[in-house]
């Protein structure tokens, strides 16, 4: 029995592991359902092009993500780069953010976003969706020709459903003298945002920051453990395979929904009954490796009207050359579906019709494909839903009642980025090696008690 189990792999497991060991606590199990390590940090290399999970960028502005880039990576193996990306709609390209880039669109289309934004109602408090946030802070112009319908791709879900708090550093804000200056003329790209700058491997794609992380590690990880239930009175998961392990703490940055369905009925609070509730769609990542060079410079590129499938097309050439041969470009393209509504015959349907689409937008034809690889991430976005703001602090609070730590993106059912993967991983590993050690020495304590 170890102390401590970990389930999951990906960065925020490793990264427990990593503090957990870095405060000279190793007896933990780390076990993983898959046949490697990194979750969605993973690369798949073809016939010398290397593809990612979709786009995974390193944004650090926190210095303990700086210092464990520096200690597990080593900034000697990342690029520093300065984002270069737009959005394409009425058949023109601007510059990202859409609301303080108008130039280049229609006359009425600026006309349309500038009066929305002038006669938006600020008096609204707490807008309770999106579709209400949008119009307090933006105004019903910018919310008609960008928000409302890449959001809407972005999620497959209704933004009039969707509850507004994950927007936050995400959604940038703006005034209207950005928006008029932004009205007149091109502007240069700014630092406004938060993946203005990001760091990414120079060569081997974002999977090499899990292949460092792991090597600093001295257990090992157990690979393909899928589990089939988990006990939280006894405190043991039993796998799929028979077997069952103990734990005194369990830390679990599986999708929420995924554990609470292993946990038993309850009748205080029946958590496994709440997974159903959790909303979070599933995305269609096509890579194409190209035999041509792509005359476009942007990292990636934003599609919000629904002519295109695809909500971003972005480009791995542009991001680190070595991704694709010399003299070879390749591309990512997503779309956003939820499995519930759509059958796997019907995804694989719009995927082709997408990579045809994709090349008849780029100009090219079939035989300028060297490489197809389409990975499918069946959780991809969690959706903020109202009821997921109103129970997601219950539940999470319930699950530590239980010893039970979901952390992470999926675990703690949020939208976050690789640093607070890092940084929750290192406030995991204190809160757990703080609650072991009192525990050792309670046992501790009524050892010499009981040998007198």
């Amino acid at each position: 029995m170890a102390q401590v189990v970990i389930i999951g792999a990906g960065l925020t497991g490793l990264s427990t592991a990593y503090y957990l060991e870095h405060n000279k606590f190793f007896d933990y199990t780390l076990v993983e359902k898959n046949a490697r390590p990194g979750g969605l940090l993973r690369s798949e290399t073809v016939n010398g092009f290397t593809f990612d999970y979709t786009g995974h960028f390193l944004h650090c502005n926190h210095q303990l993500f700086n210092n464990f880039l520096r200690d597990v990576v080593g900034f000697e193996h990342l690029m520093s780069i300065a984002r270069s990306s737009s959005i394409f709609s009425h058949n023109t390209y601007t510059r990202y953010p859409f609301q303080m880039n108008l130039f280049g669109l229609p006359t009425n289309v600026i006309a349309e976003c500038i009066e929305g934004y002038v006669q938006r109602s600020t008096h609204t408090r707490n807008p309770q969706n999106f579709y209400a946030w949008v119009l307090k802070y933006f105004g019903r112009g910018f919310g008609k020709h960008f928000f409302f319908p890449f959001n809407r791709k972005l999620a497959d879900y209704d933004v009039r459903r969707m509850h507004p708090s994950w927007t936050g550093r995400f959604v940038p804000s703006t005034n209207l003298e950005a928006i008029i200056k932004g009205a007149l003329s091109h502007q240069q790209p700014t630092q406004v945002g938060y993946n203005s700058n990001f760091y990414y491997p120079r060569a081997g794609g974002i999977e090499i920051v899990i292949k460092h992380l792991c090597a600093t590690l001295s257990g090992p990880i157990a690979t393909l453990r899928s589990i089939a239930k988990i006990d939280p009175l006894t405190k043991t998961i039993f796998y799929t395979d028979g077997t069952q392990e103990r734990y005194s703490t369990l830390i679990s940055t599986m999708p929420l929904n995924q554990l609470l369905a292993l946990l038993p009925p309850s009748s205080r609070m029946p958590l496994n009954q709440y997974a159903s509730r959790l909303a979070c769609n599933a995305i269609v990542n096509i890579n194409l490796g190209l035999t041509t060079p792509l005359p476009l410079n942007w990292h990636w590129t934003y599609f919000p009207e629904p002519t295109y499938p695809w909500h971003r097309l972005g480009y791995w050439h542009n991001i680190c050359s070595q991704m694709a041969p010399e003299g070879r470009s390749s591309l990512y393209a997503e779309f956003s579906y939820q499995p519930k509504h759509m059958p796997p015959q019907l995804v694989a349907k719009k995927t082709h019709h997408a990579i045809a689409q994709i090349l008849e937008f780029l100009g090219l034809s079939e035989q300028h494909i060297m490489v197809k690889n389409i990975l499918i991430l069946d959780h991809a976005y969690v959706i903020y839903t109202a009821w997921r703001e109103q129970n997601i602090d219950k539940i999470l609070d319930s699950l530590r009642a239980m010893d039970i730590y979901s952390i992470g993106r999926y675990g703690a059912w949020k939208y976050s980025s690789m640093q607070e993967a890092v940084i929750e991983g290192y406030q995991t590993a204190q809160v757990v090696c703080k609650k072991e050690k009192s525990q050792w020495k309670r046992c501790n304590d009524f050892m010499r008690a009981s040998a007198f």
